[in-house]
C-alpha cells in the first residue's frame, strides 16, 4: 500500500510541476485578443469596479449571457492585485485549467491506476482547445472544472459500498452542478445530468436514480439559485428573466430554424448537427492523430478488463457520447463547448496508450496511428523555427526580440526527441517512445507561449489603440461609439478605464456633431464600411487607424482633427512580403 501511495504522490508530483509550469507561461506577454476576451475582461473589471457582484455588465449595460460566477472570480483576481491587467485577468482561466487537470488525474487513478492518471492529465492539459482555454479569458474553463468535478464525484459516490460516502459524493456532484449553473446556465447541469442517467440506463440500473436522493438536489438548488433570480427580476423584471431564461437558455438550444422564428439572429453560431464530427478532431489536437485505434480498443468486445476498469471505461464512453450528442442537437455550436467532454476521452486516450506499454503485438490500425503521429511530431518540430521566422517577417518587419537563442533551443529540443521518439518505436521501446512524445508536446507548446504569441500580439492587441486613444482623447472629453460590437464595449473601457456612448444610427452622429464642438468616435470597422459611413458627414476625419487581422480596423474619428498631437502608430498600414 506505502508503495502504492509512493507511486501516486510521484506522478502527481510530475504532473504538478509539468502543467504548473505550462499553464504559467504566457499569461503576461500579449493583451486581450477578440473575440471573446476583451468583454470577459471587462464585465470582470467592471464586477470590481461597481461591486455589484449579482448582474454582470458590460460598458454600464446588463450582460446577461452568463451568470456571475467567473466573472466573480476575474473581480476577485482585479481586486487582489490591485489593477485590471492581461496578466492577472488570466489567472482565474489558468487555474481553473489546472484545477480540472487535478480532477482528471484522480478519476483516471481512482478507475486505472496512477501511470493512466499521469498520462490522463499531461493529455488533457496539452489538448489543443483546453490548453488555448487555460490561457484565454473565458468562462468556458471554469464550467469544464466544475463539470469535470461533478462527474468524479458521481462515479465515486456510485461505486463506493459506503452509505455515508456516496452521500458525501452525491451532495458534492448536486453543489458542483449547481456551481457550473452558476458558471454558464443550464448546460452545467445538462451535460453531467445526462451523462449519468445514460450511463445508469446502460448499467441496467436506474433503480440508483432512487438512492440520490434527487429531492435534496433540487432543495440545494433552489436555496442557491432562487436568490439570484429573485435579485435579477429585482433589478430588472421579467426582462431580465427572458433574456437569461428564453433568449441565452431555450433559443440557444432550439434548432436553427425554430430559434431563427422566434428571435431572429439572436442566438448565433448556428451550425449544422455534424459541426463537431468536424471540430473535434481540431479540438482534441494533436491527441486526436490517434482517436481511431483509442475508439476501436475502448469499445471492443474482446479487449480483457474487469472490474472498476470495465465500469470506469463504460462510465467515460457514456459521458462521452452523451455530452457530445446534446452539444449536436443544440442549435448554436462552437468548437469551445466541447471542453466538457475532452476529459474522458483524454482519459480512454490514457488507457490506450498504457495499453500499448504492456501489449507484444499491437493491431495494425495502431501501429499505422502511432507511426504517424511520430512522424508528424517531427514535421512539426523541424517547422516551428520556419513558421516563427515567417510570423516575425510579417508582424515584427525583422524587428529583433531577443527570443533567438530560447526559439532555435527549443525547436531543436522538440525535433530531437521527435527523432528519439521514431528511434524507440523502431526498436519497440514503447515507453521511451511515449516519454519522447509528450516532453516534445509540452515543449512546442511551450515554444507557442513563449516564441509565437507576443508574435501575433502586434496584429491582434488592443492595448497600443487604447494608448493612443488615451493620449490623443482629453480627460474631460466624452468617448462615443459608432454600432459598437461586444469586442469594442469592452476593450476600449478595460485599457482606458473610459466607457463608451454608444450611437447605432448616422442620425444620432449627425445630432451630435451639431451639439458638440469636441466628439470623439471609435470604431471596430469591416472593409472599411464604417468608416466611408461617418466620412460622408464631411465634418469628420481619422486620427488614429490600426489594422486587426485581415479585414478589421480600430478607427478614432474626430471633428477636432488639427487640435490634437498624434503619437505614430506602430500599427498603420504594413507592407506585406
Amino acid at each position: 500500500m506505502t508503495g502504492h501511495t509512493n507511486q501516486i504522490l510521484k506522478h502527481l508530483v510530475l504532473l504538478l510541476i509539468g502543467v504548473v509550469s505550462l499553464f504559467s507561461l504566457g499569461l503576461s506577454n500579449h493583451g486581450v485578443w477578440s473575440a471573446d476576451e476583451p468583454r470577459v475582461a471587462e464585465i470582470g473589471r467592471e464586477m470590481a469596479t461597481t461591486g455589484k457582484w449579482t448582474v454582470p455588465t458590460l460598458n454600464q449595460k446588463p450582460f446577461l449571457e452568463e451568470p456571475p460566477l467567473y466573472y466573480g472570480s476575474l473581480a476577485l483576481a482585479f481586486k487582489i492585485s490591485g489593477e485590471a491587467s492581461d496578466k492577472v485577468a488570466r489567472i482565474p482561466s489558468a487555474f481553473f485549467a489546472f484545477a480540472g487537470v487535478m480532477v482528471t488525474f484522480f478519476i483516471a487513478n481512482f478507475l486505472f491506476g496512477p501511470r493512466v492518471a499521469l498520462l490522463s492529465g499531461i493529455i488533457l492539459a496539452t489538448s489543443g482547445e483546453y490548453f488555448r482555454v487555460a490561457h484565454w479569458v473565458i468562462v468556458d474553463g471554469a464550467l469544464t472544472f466544475f463539470v469535470i468535478s461533478a462527474m468524479g464525484l458521481f462515479i465515486a459516490g456510485y461505486l463506493s459500498e459506503s452509505n455515508r460516502k456516496k452521500f458525501l459524493c452525491y451532495v458534492l456532484l448536486y453543489l458542483s452542478c449547481i456551481l457550473a449553473f452558476f458558471t454558464k446556465g443550464f448546460i452545467g447541469i445538462v451535460i453531467p445530468g445526462l451523462s449519468i442517467l445514460v450511463f445508469l440506463i446502460v448499467e441496467r440500473n436506474l433503480k440508483e436514480i432512487l438512492n440520490m436522493w434527487l429531492w435534496l438536489g433540487l432543495l440545494i438548488f433552489i436555496i442557491m439559485v432562487l436568490p439570484w433570480f429573485i435579485a435579477l427580476w429585482h433589478q430588472g423584471g421579467t426582462e431580465y428573466l427572458n433574456v437569461f431564461l428564453l433568449h441565452n437558455h431555450l433559443q440557444r438550444f432550439l434548432p436553427a430554424s425554430m430559434a431563427g422564428s422566434t428571435s431572429g439572429s439572436a442566438s448565433g453560431h448556428h451550425q449544422s448537427f455534424y459541426y463537431y464530427i468536424i471540430q473535434f478532431p481540431a479540438a482534441f489536437l494533436p491527441w486526436s492523430l490517434l482517436l481511431v485505434p483509442v475508439l476501436t480498443y475502448t469499445f471492443s468486445k474482446t479487449k480483457k478488463v474487469y472490474g472498476l476498469s470495465k465500469k470506469g471505461c463504460l462510465f467515460l464512453q457514456c459521458w462521452f457520447i452523451a455530452g457530445i450528442i446534446f452539444l449536436s442537437i443544440a442549435s448554436t455550436k462552437r468548437a469551445l463547448y466541447l471542453l466538457p467532454i475532452l476529459a474522458p476521452i483524454a482519459v480512454l486516450t490514457a488507457w490506450y496508450i498504457d495499453y500499448t506499454l504492456g501489449s507484444q503485438q499491437l493491431k495494425r490500425i495502431g501501429k499505422v496511428s502511432i507511426w504517424i503521429f511520430g512522424i508528424l511530431l517531427l514535421i512539426m518540430g523541424l517547422g516551428l523555427t520556419p513558421i516563427y521566422f515567417y510570423l516575425k517577417k510579417v508582424y515584427l518587419m525583422g524587428a529583433p526580440d531577443g527570443l533567438f537563442i530560447p526559439v532555435i533551443t527549443i525547436s531543436m529540443l522538440v525535433t530531437a526527441l521527435s527523432f528519439l521518439a521514431i528511434w524507440y518505436l523502431r526498436r519497440g521501446n514503447m515507453k521511451r517512445y511515449w516519454v519522447s512524445v509528450h516532453v516534445s508536446i509540452v515543449l512546442a507548446l511551450a515554444f507557442i507561449l513563449v516564441a509565437i504569441l507576443p508574435v501575433l500580439d502586434r496584429h491582434k492587441s488592443f492595448a497600443p489603440f487604447c494608448q493612443q486613444v488615451t493620449g490623443a482623447v482629453p480627460a474631460d472629453q466624452l468617448l462615443y461609439a459608432y454600432q459598437p460590437d461586444e469586442t469594442l464595449r469592452g476593450a476600449v473601457p478595460f485599457y482606458t478605464g473610459r466607457y463608451l456612448i454608444e450611437m447605432e444610427d448616422i442620425g444620432s452622429v449627425v445630432t451630435i456633431l451639431q451639439k458638440k464642438e469636441s466628439v470623439f468616435i471609435i470604431i471596430r470597422d469591416k472593409r472599411e464600411k464604417l468608416e466611408k459611413e461617418l466620412l460622408s458627414t464631411a465634418k469628420l476625419s481619422t486620427l488614429v487607424k490600426q489594422e486587426m487581422g485581415l479585414d478589421r480596423t480600430l478607427v478614432l474619428m474626430s471633428n477636432k482633427a488639427q487640435s490634437i498631437s498624434m503619437k505614430p502608430s506602430p500599427f498603420e498600414k504594413m507592407d506585406r512580403p
